[in-house]
């Protein structure tokens, strides 16, 4: 009897310690399940940017077909993710994660519909108070608000891209102030809006139209938006 009572006492000794490390009864971690998540935003992401420039840029219209698929695999993932993350934030911000974890909780956000946007800017900005991610993040999911508001941007952060995968244009969304961009940028740490533009076009293989005196209602013609 002893021996018994024994056992079960070290089962549920060794279950208290797994609940607090990573759930009983199999669950996965916070940490674990949000490293899945970010995987799932990544990959098909990366291969989404390497299509598009393939297509654009190589003139391979061949992998339109793959382009199309990869990107409803990132719409559909964004949706999967997104509730992934309600769920965590369903009682605010949990303290004790992994930087990468903050990092995916932001990047799922700035992912997201623009309502699911605007609930969280507030606790990303709590994140960038706090230290979790970089202030510069922040700034990206305010430029992003900005813009689904319709709204001019802060930062510059943020771009729109319309056409089809052979005549593909990309543009910066009108912005606040020129003249103080780089000085907000670098408030922020992120780099030159010069730099910034740069990186886009060696990534995209598109050389962004930045055209200073365009309005949003101008804009939302070009792309079709009014």
């Amino acid at each position: 009897m002893t021996y018994i009572i024994d056992v079960y006492m070290r089962s549920l000794i060794f279950c208290i310690i797994t609940l607090l490390l990573v759930g009983c009864g199999g669950t996965k971690s916070t940490d674990s399940l949000l490293a899945e998540v970010w995987n799932d935003d990544q990959q098909p992401r990366r291969q989404l940017v390497e299509l598009t420039k393939a297509v654009t840029v190589e003139g391979r219209t061949e992998l339109i077909d793959s382009l199309i698929l990869v990107n409803d695999i990132v719409e559909r993932n964004d949706a999967k993710n997104i509730k992934v993350v309600d769920k965590i934030l369903k009682r605010g911000l949990p303290q004790g994660l992994s930087e990468e974890s903050y990092k995916t909780i932001w990047i799922v956000i700035d992912h997201a519909p623009l309502e699911k946007q605007e609930q969280y800017l507030p606790i990303v900005e709590q994140m960038a108070t706090e230290g979790y991610i970089g202030v510069d993040e922040y700034a990206i999911l305010y430029d992003r608000v900005a813009m689904g508001q319709n709204r001019p941007q802060r930062y510059g952060s943020q771009l729109v891209q319309f056409g089809n995968a052979e005549a593909m244009q990309l543009y910066v969304w009108p912005i606040e102030d020129v003249e103080k961009l780089d000085s907000l940028r670098s408030a922020v740490g992120l780099s030159s809006f010069y730099n910034y533009l740069k990186h886009i076009e060696e990534a995209m293989g598109i050389t962004p139209v930045h055209n200073t005196t365009l309005t949003i209602e101008e804009l939302n013609k070009i792309r079709g938006k009014e």
